[in-house]
């Protein structure tokens, strides 16, 4: 059921995945798809925003590397923000944007290439859009980890970051009752912390220099979010027969603080997008 979806498909970078470079021989830092980024959408009647998407005449305006990278990971997560809804023509419109940005980037051929048939052939089928979204978003990271291009990769996930934030925290109708997904935006604490590692090992490079900035703005305000005590954290089984972890200390991200994290994001999301 589609309102069932709702729970699974904004913000699932609560769990930061760690990895080791063997070409670098340096510490790097995996996240999720921007597919898996657009999850845990409260189930309260949301409904799809197209205000909130990048319009697709804005990526005449990217004409240097930082902006194509960047929003290059917005337009993914646009893309999947509008496979959610099952909007046909939005998803083939960014794909053509996705793959006119990919073009810039030392990735192969064969991998537009089979991502133009895959979409293209399985357009119809959410779940399919669903998982090549989380394919060639990570299919275009292995190859610029392999080709040791981790300033592009950091661009593009940090663009991701910033357009989902940005979309959670408008899909919020009044921070009193959207209990579930204030929640989830508040744990994006640890999240934006492991980014600023992230783009701290290349601050050398001036694009990531400031991109760091903005991290640095939007981590002041998420280290205001306090971790609370909870409730009592359980252990139960699942139908399935699967171990699942419930309860335990939250973070608490207050009103106060909410409404300046949406101030700031809004504000930065605005100067990415229009190439500022």
């Amino acid at each position: 059921m589609k309102t069932n979806r709702l729970l699974v498909c904004l913000l699932l970078i609560f769990i930061p995945i760690y990895g080791f470079s063997q070409q670098s021989k340096e510490v790097y830092y995996l996240y999720p798809t921007p597919g898996e980024l657009i999850a845990v959408i409260d189930e309260g009647n949301l409904s799809f925003d197209n205000d909130l998407l990048n319009p697709i005449e804005n990526q005449s305006k990217y004409i240097d590397t930082k902006s194509r990278n960047l929003n290059l990971g917005v337009y993914m997560a646009d893309m999947a923000y509008a496979a959610f809804f099952s909007k046909r023509t939005k998803v083939l419109n960014y794909l053509e944007v996705i793959g006119n940005l990919s073009n810039y980037l030392l990735i192969s051929s064969q991998i537009k290439e089979n991502l133009v048939n895959d979409f293209t052939e399985n357009i119809d089928n959410f779940d399919s859009i669903y998982h090549f979204t989380n394919v060639y978003y990570y299919d275009i990271m292995n190859e610029l980890e392999y080709n040791n291009n981790a300033n592009a990769m950091t661009l593009i996930i940090a663009g991701a970051y910033f357009e989902c934030i940005y979309i959670a925290v408008n899909l919020v109708d009044s921070y009193e009752t959207s209990g579930m997904l204030i929640q989830k935006i508040a744990e994006q604490k640890y999240a934006f912390m492991n980014l600023v590692k992230s783009c701290e090992l290349h601050k050398d490079n001036r694009n990531l220099a400031a991109i760091l900035g903005y991290l640095t703005e939007i981590q002041n305000i998420y280290n205001k979010v306090k971790l609370t005590e909870g409730t009592k954290r359980e252990m139960i089984r699942t139908p399935d027969g699967k171990i699942r972890f419930k309860g335990g200390p939250q973070l608490k991200m207050e009103k106060e603080e909410f409404l300046s994290l949406k101030k700031s994001i809004s504000a930065i999301r605005t100067e990415i997008v229009n190439n500022l």
